[in-house]
């Protein structure tokens, strides 16, 4: 059905037009009989009487209608009498729709929080569009209690403890505290920094930090900290940050990041052996301000070599410097294991004198005594004189070093086994050869020296049987039973019979 005013539809059975308030009545009264009849009809059902003139000609429509009805009153006024009275339904359809309206936003009003500035008792209208105001507010409160969410879980995403293994750590509460307390301990804003700005992602832990004093309007004292992460498959690292503080906060940035291939890192000062006082700290060298710390590196195969390095950050021009201590892992007296370790890197700067200054401070690496020097060099000297006549060019001053107390023996008529030192290639010149006898395991050689030398067929290797101090004239050999491989042989020393598989010497008497 349509609304007969304003033209709009309105759903059927409405007692007022949803667009315009206006009276939607479903009958009428017949201004003839005074029955109720349907409110579009043109003639009354009941007496035939015209109601409605809308039926006359396009030339009479729009005069006026002098129809009499039973009462004595023309159409026209019973029709502008019962429009004053649908009016005057309308307005108090209003005016009961306005109430209800005002009742709706008092009890609104009731159950919020009243805002004075948004809102006015003397004004009808601002009260009736009251509801987009209340869900601006709405939209407001809402979105602060999301903020005020997110800000919560990002203060438990900080939460923490003590890790495992003994490092430090602070909880989401602490870190609040700490970025407002610049006195605060310099591990402990570390640890909650690195935390607050998502600086612990990669699974490295805290080792240590420390406050670097400011050096004048050039820079004002910072946090320096290290972070470190073990990894037996690809990579150890360690991380060296620098904080500096903004207003109430310190900001972290990483400045550097150590890797060592195949090595594990151990800052703990009692793997060091080291004082807390002295490892780490901030020092000044010259006129430059310094990160020095200390750590263990030792394979991650593990063996008995070991190192420990010494660092210096610098500051201001992000420089790292390091003296590494590396040697054999021995046990001393009291039971514990030291690196006798020694300087890797030339000592040519004044950072690494200061870092072999301070080595004598990290007890894991052992000085030696000047006992163990002397023995050192010793064994060292011992290395290289064995190295050198290892060399076939010295093989007969091998053979008369490893045999002189052999030699004589044989002279007072002892039975001795000579050290025959073997190798892998001709200890002689072809050239040189003065005579050869052979059989099935050996081919034996008599040289123009004197010397006399062997061949093992089985392991194609070179032996010395006789080397005479000096040259001397040419040795006469010969197998004296070639099935069991024994030879004679006259040599500068005298006669001598010899097995080529024993080595047993003894003296032919003359």
């Amino acid at each position: 059905m349509r609304c007969e005013k304003c033209g709009q539809i309105v759903p059927e059975g409405s007692a007022f037009c949803n667009h315009c308030g206006h009276a939607m009545s479903q009958d009428t009264v017949c201004p003839s009989c005074g029955q109720n009849i349907p409110l579009n009809s043109v003639f009354c059902p009941k007496c035939g009487k015209m109601v409605r003139n809308d039926m006359h000609d396009d030339d009479t429509q729009g005069t006026e209608d002098t129809t009499t009805g039973a009462s004595g009153a023309t159409y026209n006024e019973i029709e502008r009498e019962r429009e004053r009275e649908r009016e005057h339904e309308r307005e108090q359809a209003r005016e009961q729709a306005r109430e209800q309206a005002r009742h709706e936003a008092e009890r609104h009003r009731e159950s919020k929080p009243y805002y004075p500035d948004s809102e006015s008792e003397d004004d009808d209208d601002e009260e009736l569009s009251s509801e987009p105001a209340h869900f601006n507010r709405n939209v407001i409160i809402g979105a602060a209690v999301v903020v005020a969410i997110i800000a919560l879980l990002l203060l438990l995403r900080n939460c923490g403890g003590q890790d495992d293994d003994g490092r430090h750590s602070v909880t989401g509460s602490d870190s609040t505290l700490l970025v407002a307390d610049a006195n605060a301990d310099p591990m402990a804003i570390f640890n909650a920094e690195l935390s607050r700005n998502n600086f612990t992602g990669d699974g490295a832990v805290a080792a240590h930090a420390v406050k670097v004093p400011g050096n004048g309007a050039d820079r004002p004292e910072v946090i320096m900290g290290v972070t470190t992460k073990n990894d037996s498959e690809s990579r150890s690292y360690f991380k060296i940050y620098k904080l500096t503080q903004n207003g109430q906060v310190w900001m972290p940035e990483l400045q550097h990041t150590q890797y060592l291939n195949g090595r594990t890192i151990n800052m703990d000062n009692s793997a060091l052996i080291a004082d807390i006082q002295n490892v780490p700290r901030a020092v000044k060298i010259g006129d430059k301000d310094y990160y020095y710390f200390a750590y263990v590196n030792n394979p991650v195969e593990g063996g008995t070599i070991g190192r420990v390095s010494l660092a210096l950050w610098n500051v201001d021009e992000k420089k790292l410097t390091t003296l590494d201590y590396q040697g054999p892992i021995k046990s001393l007296d009291d039971g514990r294991q030291y690196v006798y370790g020694k300087p890797l890197q030339a000592i040519n700067s004044a950072e690494t004198r200061f870092l072999e200054q301070e080595a004598h401070n990290v007890k894991l690496i052992h000085f030696l005594t000047e006992e163990e020097l002397k023995a050192e060099q010793e064994a060292k000297e011992k290395e290289e004189e064995a190295k050198r006549l290892a060399d076939p060019d010295n093989v007969d001053e091998r053979w008369n070093e490893e045999n002189q107390e052999n030699v004589e023996a044989l002279k007072n008529g002892e039975e001795v086994t000579m050290k025959t030192p073997s190798y892998d290639k001709p200890i002689f010149n072809m050239k040189e050869i003065n005579k050869k006898i052979e059989n099935e395991g050996y081919i034996v050689f008599a040289v123009k020296n004197g010397a006399v030398y062997g061949f093992n067929k089985s392991t194609r290797k070179y032996f010395s049987i006789f080397s005479p101090k000096g040259d001397s004239q040419p040795s006469d050999i010969g197998f004296a039973d070639s099935k069991n491989n024994q030879m004679r042989m006259r040599t500068s020393e005298g006669r001598f019979s010899y097995n080529l598989v024993t080595g047993k010497t003894q003296r032919i008497p003359e």
